[in-house]
């Protein structure tokens, strides 16, 4: 084998190996749930490529897979492709140049499946060439038919137990995607806006004046309300106010009004905000909708503003009221946060549409006790999660006016109105689709399709189900498999995954779906810039970083990050996983001239030389810590703590230290005994270094453990992690751990005086002066041979210190030949 190490043939060489020998294969036969570790992975969105971002997040999850394999987990990976919804159907649009609404719905379906099975493709390449070990048995789709019928089976059994309701009511509407979204559906924006202060006129024609951002929605007025406890309005209560249009309505307290926003009187129109909707609830108030579901003023009785656009209307009204006398009493620029659609990426509009809801807002403190159960991963994400269910406003609607989605299984009776669902019997045969099919016992003439469908997330909720019943379908018996064990996922889906899988969970078993969440950041292109597919701001595809880099160099880099936190992609910083390869493999390299012809024998088992009790020692510290970071999802401070042993304990000092003493043991008393010593703790370090980060880097370990190391294990990741260093010698002193401190303090004089001096660091000296107490002496003479042989010393003098002398320390000089 060539002494270089080429990352490109070996890394499609394994990823085959592995598929070949089912490596990572879930063992559906192991009924003992101890022995089996499950990960509910999000499945990603079939939007269009993945980016560098995606590589991230999935990467931090995979590595914690190989490590509990190699815990001697039964490990059940499964990885899906969520491939209905909006991003997919706008992913067609922008594939095949269509429109959907110019298309039919079964012809749109049709184009909606080809691309998806193109992309799923693409997905599934790249997810190999980075080593992922997913069960690649255990894939799913959303919106494949067996998840269909599983997703409407389970939403005829929420309505039954009346979680499910429909109704005509409010709700969140995205006027570019014509689809009414969920509250965890939006995110905030900021936008410059003005706030007008306008004169409303009481009965006896005196004036009060309003502030308000929307203008546009004056026709939509139909009360105002002050706070009834502000002292400068109470006695208009009861009263009615005409607006700047000439509309009378009435004046009314609430003490949800804010006295210190505005003027401390405000308008309330339907709908504008969520509070209009609250008010117009609690104080039975009229309905004046005037806003379209694209965006559009209507049946607004103000011809100045009819037909506009929202924002062109919000002008318009404005020019209008300012050629009006004492209606505008000033303008004032601000910045204001309101609520956009997190895919269409407008502001959201409030109108009452007929939606499907799941009841939420009545289980919040079920929610909250769900969700204290399962511990998280960092632990301050938990108060995130609360914070959200804590703030929820709304129930959760689940149906939306798309059409490559689940479709809602209901049906209308014609004449009655009543809502018809499909049997149980017509379940079991499959999905149904209410616009090409009929429920049992009925014609067509006597029922109308439901023509909503199922909000992704109502599917992506029900993630865990689906894996288990997946696992069922293929032949598994015993226990069911839930809750699974780990849900990794990013932060910003805590409100939407988290919650409705946390919701679905309790709603089917009382159970919590998953024991353990492990949250990780986002990745960004710049200072707080997310990269994301539909923004595009991926500067490079992940498949052209691996051809240059390598899968090894950029999941270790995907490791950097901490749990939790958002981190900046610098390619740069791939450079460091190249690094260690190499390095790694140069090590391999040392390791095999330096052990040739041996067999693992000749010396006495109770034998170490002190630099190699002292490497085994770090060994076992570090074996420590990684156990420690890892159990808890702290994969960046394992590799941390992999990092500081390996380039400084073993690279920078072991390796150097012992290079003579293997080189030329003859120049020491009983050189070939503390040659085996040195040779033994050479193999057991590397073959443990190469198994403590295999998680990160499974490609050219597995190169090195096939060469070298493969025993009856057919794979390194199938090999138990490091737990312990070599059988019966692992207590090491304190005291070797601090002499060798001392001693490498020495060696750094040195290395500074050749450097300094410009002289070659293998330059050899007559001999190397030590000033030093009696105790540093005892304790750096442990390792004399091997100080020797690292400084090219050809003796050692010392000068011992006086204790009383408070001027003298600690010191070396080098004398040359």
């Amino acid at each position: 084998m060539a002494n270089k190490y080429n990352f490109q043939e070996s890394e499609a060489k394994w990823q085959k190996f592995w598929e070949d020998h089912q490596t990572n294969a879930f063992d559906i036969s192991d009924t003992n749930l101890e022995h089996i570790y499950s990960i509910d992975t999000p499945p990603p969105t079939v939007s269009g490529k993945l980016h560098i971002g995606h590589i991230f997040s999935y990467t931090q999850a995979e590595i914690i897979a190989r490590y509990k394999r190699m815990k001697g987990f039964n490990v059940f990976y499964p990885m899906g492709y969520d491939d209905n919804g909006i991003p997919t159907e706008q992913l067609v649009e922008r594939e095949l140049k269509v429109n959907i609404r110019e298309m039919e719905r079964k012809e749109f379906v049709q184009k909606c499946l080809e691309v998806n099975q193109k992309y799923r493709d693409i997905y599934k390449t790249l997810r190999q060439s980075l080593g992922f070990s997913i069960d690649r048995k255990r894939t799913y789709a959303t919106i494949s038919p067996e998840v269909q019928q599983l997703v409407q089976k389970r939403f005829v059994e929420m309505y039954k137990a009346g979680h499910i309701v429909s109704k005509q009511f409010p709700s969140l509407w995205c006027t570019k995607n014509q689809t009414t979204i969920a509250q965890a559906e939006t995110e905030e924006k900021e936008f410059n806006e003005f706030f007008n202060y306008l004169n409303f006129t009481l009965e006896n024609g005196e004036k009060l004046v309003i502030a308000t951002t929307r203008p546009e929605m004056l026709p939509a007025c139909v009360c105002v309300f002050v706070h009834p406890e502000d002292e400068r309005f109470t006695k208009y209560v009861g009263q009615t106010i005409t607006t700047p249009l000439g509309k009378a309505v009435p004046l009314l307290a609430d003490d949800k009004v804010k006295m210190d926003k505005g003027t401390g009187v405000v308008m309330c129109c339907t709908y504008g905000d969520e509070v209009d909707m609250f008010w117009v609830q609690k104080h039975n108030l009229p309905e004046k909708i005037i806003i379209s579901r694209y965006g559009k003023i209507e049946h607004s009785d103000c011809a100045v503003i009819e037909g506009l656009k929202i924002e062109e209307a919000r002008e318009r009204i404005m020019e209008y009221l300012q050629t009006q006398p004492g209606i505008v009493v000033k303008r004032d620029p601000i910045i204001q946060s309101k609520k956009i659609s997190e895919r269409g990426k407008v502001p959201v509009e409030i109108i009452p549409v007929y939606q499907w809801f799941v009841n939420i807002l009545d289980k919040k403190e079920l929610l909250l006790e769900q969700n204290e159960k399962m511990a998280r991963y960092p632990e301050f994400m938990k108060k995130r999660s609360n914070d959200w269910i804590n703030n929820l406003e709304r129930d959760w609607n689940i149906s939306r006016s798309r059409t490559f989605w689940i479709p809602v299984p209901v049906w209308y009776h014609t004449e009655t109105k009543e809502i018809i669902l499909p049997s149980e019997a017509q379940l079991e045969k499959g999905f149904v689709d209410p616009t090409s099919m009929l429920p049992e016992g009925y014609s067509a003439e006597q029922v109308e399709p439901e023509t909503l469908v199922l909000d992704t997330w109502f599917t992506s909720g029900l993630s865990p189900l689906i894996n288990e019943q997946f696992l069922k379908r293929d032949g598994r018996k015993g226990e069911r498999l839930l809750p699974m064990s780990l849900r990794p996922q990013a932060h910003d889906i805590i409100r939407t995954w988290l919650l409705y899988t946390t919701l679905q969970s309790y709603l089917r078993t009382g159970e919590i779906p998953f024991k353990e969440v492990m949250i990780s950041g986002h990745v960004l292109a710049g200072k707080s810039e997310k990269i994301s597919k539909s923004t595009g701001n991926a500067k490079v595809e992940p498949e052209s970083l691996i051809k240059q880099r390598g899968a090894d160099a950029i999941r270790y880099r995907t490791a950097s990050g901490q749990l939790g936190k958002d981190m900046v992609f610098d390619e740069e910083e791939l450079k460091k996983g190249q690094k260690l390869v190499t390095k790694l493999w140069n090590a391999f390299q040392f390791m095999k001239m330096q052990l040739e012809g041996w067999e693992g024998s000749g010396r006495s088992q109770d034998y170490l030389y002190p630099t190699d009790q002292r490497i085994l020692g770090r060994l076992q510290e570090t074996i420590n810590k990684m156990h420690s970071y890892l159990d808890a999802y702290e994969y960046g401070l394992a590799k941390i703590a992999f990092e500081e042993f390996f380039w400084s304990d073993f690279c920078d000092n072991y390796l150097e230290l012992i290079k003579v003493r293997l080189y030329k043991p003859e120049l020491f008393e009983n050189g070939e005994v503390k040659k085996n010593s040195g040779q033994k703790t050479l193999h057991e370090v590397f073959y443990k270094i190469i198994q403590l980060i295999a998680p990160y880097l499974p490609h050219v370990t597995e190169e090195i453990y096939q060469e070298y190391f493969v025993t009856n294990i057919h794979s390194i990741h199938k090999t138990p992690y490091p737990t312990t260093v070599i059988a019966n010698e692992t207590q090491w002193s304190a005291a070797i751990q601090t002499a060798m401190e001392t001693t490498l303090e020495v060696v750094e004089l040195v290395r500074r005086y050749k450097s300094e001096s410009q002289i070659s660091m293998g330059a050899e000296l007559s001999k190397i002066i030590i000033s030093c107490s009696s105790g540093e002496r005892s304790a750096i003479e442990q390792f004399s041979d091997d100080l020797l042989g690292v400084t090219k010393a050809k003796n050692i003098e010392w000068i011992i210190l006086d204790p009383s002398d408070k001027e003298s320390k600690f010191g070396v000089a080098c004398v040359l030949p």
